[in-house]
């Protein structure tokens, strides 16, 4: 980028998000980009918090702006009234921006376009969009007003994270051009120090058990009832396995799911960070049994620690791993009984949880390939550059 000072706002909603693929791509992104000299970062954090007033913080160089929206109790919402609130939350937030700065407002949700457009026109600048979920997921969470079409014609620029969500963009007849594909990166540090040998004590894990271990929130949309169909299988091949279940959610599906294996199963609940990574680096394999993923921060996690995986064949999924090379993916059934229509096959899942814990040499030709394709396309200094340069051809295009 040129020496034009610049205010990089990323906006971040409160949601459950937050603690998994979203909230990790916010902090990596404006981690990298607060090492830039000309940029500023701002976090403009919107959602149910325990203050009620406006409040400014700092984090290492990031103004981290908090805007404190009250519960709706009525139980209605509109347009309107989210125009309303936008309005205000960007007059407020506008007092506390260097003036003379170019603006980069940076969507992470489509909801959020309320509030960037609010934002545009109180100081005005660019309003990109990172589409890190397809629209039908969000749809399921609540009302969006009907304003996807309106956003992708309106923001500057959409960010997919895959060309598997590149793809699902033109076949809603989105202009190609006005979507750039940029993987999401983590910082490979934090990957490099492994010091939880002692990790499987911490948890009750047998060191002489094979570790099938699972990080992530605990959803339908995660296949967790699948892989429980596969471990009924593999306990039976290996007695010695076990599958290990690290995050939060509703476990009382995922239980009855694995009843008939319930001595070979550890339930671990959300945990800190560092020790998924010692858990990453003392398990035989991961697995990802999604009915749908994009550019899924727990795959390139797995993929930097060097974590040999067994994953569904789809999606982001095919782009962040190759099989028989990083990873064995299991191909896909049809299945009416999900809205995306298909499910990892069941029988495959097990065979490939068999063939990598029951081959050393495969794991470790997995390991070594997978740090090499993480350290070469997912870091987060990778992905902080691909979003300047975005940001310097929206500039040089503005001034053709």
């Amino acid at each position: 980028m040129n020496d034009q000072k610049t205010n990089w706002i990323i906006l971040k909603s409160k949601d459950r998000g937050i603690d998994y693929g979203v909230g990790t791509f916010i902090k990596q992104l404006s981690k990298e980009l607060e090492k830039q000299k000309t940029i500023s970062v701002f976090i403009l954090e919107i959602g149910l918090t325990k203050s009620q007033t406006f409040s400014i913080n700092h984090d290492n160089g990031i103004t981290i702006l908090e805007v404190p929206v009250a519960e709706n109790h009525t139980g209605t919402d509109t347009k309107k009234n989210q125009e309303k609130l936008s309005r205000n939350i960007a007059r407020v937030v506008s007092q506390y921006l260097p003036s003379g700065n170019e603006n980069i407002i940076h969507m992470n949700y489509l909801f959020q376009y309320f509030v960037a457009n609010a934002l545009r026109k109180e100081i005005s600048g660019k309003v990109i969009f990172t589409q890190h979920v397809f629209a039908l997921e969000q749809q399921l969470a609540g009302n969006y007003f009907d304003i996807e079409s309106e956003v992708y014609s309106a923001v500057d620029k959409i960010i997919t994270v895959t060309q598997h969500g590149k793809s699902h963009l033109i076949n809603k007849e989105v202009d190609a051009d006005r979507i750039e594909v940029i993987y999401n990166g983590i910082d490979p540090g934090h990957f490099n120090n492994n010091s939880g040998k002692r990790i499987k004590e911490k948890y009750g894990l047998g060191e002489a058990e094979k570790i099938i271990l699972y990080s992530g929130r605990i959803d339908p949309i995660k296949g967790l009832d699948y892989l429980c169909r596969a471990m009924n299988g593999l306990v039976k091949k290996i007695p010695g396995s076990r599958l290990v279940i690290a995050g939060n959610g509703n476990y009382e599906q995922l239980i009855q799911s694995a009843r008939n294996f319930s001595a070979n199963i550890s339930y671990l609940g959300f945990i800190p960070f560092e020790d998924v990574v010692a858990l990453y680096h003392e398990a035989d394999i991961g697995v990802i049994p999604s009915l749908e993923e994009h550019c899924s921060y727990v795959a390139l996690e797995m993929l930097h620690s060097g974590l040999p995986v067994v994953a569904s064949n789809l999606g982001g999924l095919k782009e962040i791993f190759i099989h028989n090379e990083n990873a064995l993916l299991a191909d896909t059934v049809k299945d009416k009984s999900n809205l995306y229509g298909i499910v990892p096959g069941v029988e495959e899942l097990e065979n490939h949880m068999y063939s990598l814990l029951t081959n050393k040499d495969l794991r470790i030709k997995f390991a070594r390939n997978a740090k090499k394709r993480a350290n070469g396309m997912f870091t987060s200094e990778v992905m902080a550059n691909n979003y300047l340069k975005l940001i310097e051809n929206l500039n040089q295009n503005t001034y053709e």
